[in-house]
């Protein structure tokens, strides 16, 4: 049930009068979701958006655009013996913007969800909203959040200019600590263990499309601080010139990173091509200076003196790419396949000093294994590269009964690294079918089937390995308004 609150908030943005043609409208949708493990049928407690709402009220050649949402989850606490509180959502306001319509194109200031790139999903930039890890397996901008912002776009007969910028540095939401998400950070530090982002963190971005007979292509440039933390190095502490007792503090930070990007857009006939390419520039930008700096959030009454400090340094370029292929086949099938490839082309660090004096235990990770490189993460790019360096991607969806009945059948499969058994080392299988009951009233039947091979050089770590207690089945009955 709504609050009083955002009733009193809807009701006045529908009576407001101001001069101009005014066009109030509204849709969104109520959602009941469930979703059980294979393994136990135990529920799988993940928040979702139970009920959402798109309100458009626009005065002439001003529109203002907001989009509120209700993400629920299930009580830990469901008997009320630590938390008597009823309440099992949490209202979030995703959009809310001013868009002003021009001779020459149009601007937008507010809250937005942006969206870039040519391939449908697992666009290597489509990076300006962060993602949120939650909804990792939604699609389009259910997966992504706002950011305050500012954008421009500029209509030129066939050629359309962008510019986007953001004075806040925006990150993925992450889950911390959370048994039930499958996909597992390799460490969860602290807010003390950042280092602070020098100056005004700003993000900006730059995009330029051109349309032809044959389909377009777009031209990207965005710079801003990577999404996901980076292990940045680490300070050693000491009590006055005693280093019996030294402590070691990890440091994590946001590298610099730009990124220049191309997309195109190809039709011939009821064939598409899409294809979207990326090469990042990432640099961390803490020095000895910035590390001599820091206070110790270790007791500083305690370690009252910085012994070493060392920065890694970190610099890197990485590649990234999506090829995407549509096609009607016979039968009216749908088919849409995807190729995804990602390589990091060059890296550079300092070293970090590990021997009988100086020990990092609450990294997580063995000193054999400790080489800078082999830990390094993207800040940026499609999502799926948590999961591997390589996929394919192949989708088939069939409409029966006057598209009243949806079947789809879709998959993803690691092919990266397959030497080691000559065999795909994992997979994520899907089913679904989506019966409309009504026009508004839509039930979904969903079958999710992970594998991954426990075999894989990465062993017990391997991501889809680690996945495979997240195959499920789920049922979502959705109504649209």
């Amino acid at each position: 049930m709504l609050s009083n609150r955002l009733k009193t908030l809807l009701f006045f943005s529908f009576i407001i009068v101001c001069e101009g043609q005014l066009i109030n409208n509204y849709n969104g949708n109520i959602n009941m979701y469930y979703i059980s493990k294979l393994s136990d049928q135990s529920i799988i407690n993940l928040p979702y958006r139970i009920f959402s709402l798109n309100i458009d009220h626009q005065n002439g050649d001003i529109m203002l655009k907001t989009t509120v949402a209700a993400e629920h989850q299930i009580r830990k606490d469901t008997d009320f013996l630590s938390n008597s509180s009823p309440s099992d959502f949490n209202l979030d306001l995703r959009e809310l913007y001013i868009q002003l319509f021009t001779s020459w194109g149009e601007i937008k200031i507010g809250k937005m969800i942006h969206s870039w790139g040519n391939t449908d999903e697992n666009s290597p930039i489509d990076i300006l909203s962060p993602f949120d890890y939650y909804y990792t397996f939604e699609t389009g901008v259910d997966k992504k959040l706002g950011i305050f912002s500012t954008a421009f776009d500029v209509y030129m007969d066939k050629t359309k200019f962008g510019f986007v910028l953001s004075p806040i540095h925006n990150t993925h939401r992450t889950p911390q600590d959370d048994d039930d998400f499958p996909i597992k950070l390799p460490t969860s530090p602290s807010e003390e263990e950042f280092m602070n982002l020098k100056g005004l963190p700003y993000e900006i971005g730059l995009y330029l499309n051109r349309s032809f007979g044959f389909g377009d292509i777009s031209l990207n440039y965005f710079n801003g601080y990577d999404r996901l933390f980076n292990l940045s190095g680490v300070n050693v502490y000491g009590a006055g010139a005693d280093l019996s007792f030294s402590i070691v503090d990890i440091i994590y930070g946001f590298r610099k990173t730009e990124m220049v990007g191309i997309g195109t857009t190809l039709l011939f006939g009821n064939i598409a091509l899409r294809a979207d390419a990326a090469l990042f520039n990432a640099k961390d930008k803490n020095d000895n200076n910035d590390f001599n700096s820091r206070l110790s959030s270790y007791q500083p009454q305690i370690y009252d003196s910085l012994k070493y400090s060392y920065p890694l340094k970190e610099q890197a370029k990485y590649f990234q790419s999506t090829i995407q292929l549509e096609v009607e086949l016979p039968f009216d099938i749908n088919l849409t396949g995807q190729f995804f490839h990602y390589d990091t082309l060059d890296y550079s660090s300092d070293s970090l000093p590990i021997d009988e004096d100086i020990s990092i235990p609450n990294l997580e990770i063995s000193v054999d294994e400790l080489d800078p490189k082999n830990i390094f993460t993207p800040g940026y790019g499609s999502q799926i590269n948590i999961l591997t360096k390589k996929a394919a991607i192949i989708s088939l969806e069939k409409k029966l009964l006057d598209d009243q009945l949806i079947i789809s059948l879709s998959s993803i499969f690691d092919i990266y690294n397959t030497d080691y058994s000559g065999t795909i080392p994992g997979s994520i299988l899907s089913l679904e079918s989506t019966y409309k009951i009504r026009e508004n009233l839509k039930l979904t039947i969903g079958y999710t089937k992970i594998n991954g091979d426990k075999n894989h050089p990465l062993g017990e770590d391997y991501r889809l390995y680690i996945m495979e207690d997240f195959s499920h089945w789920r049922t979502n009955l959705k109504y649209s308004f």
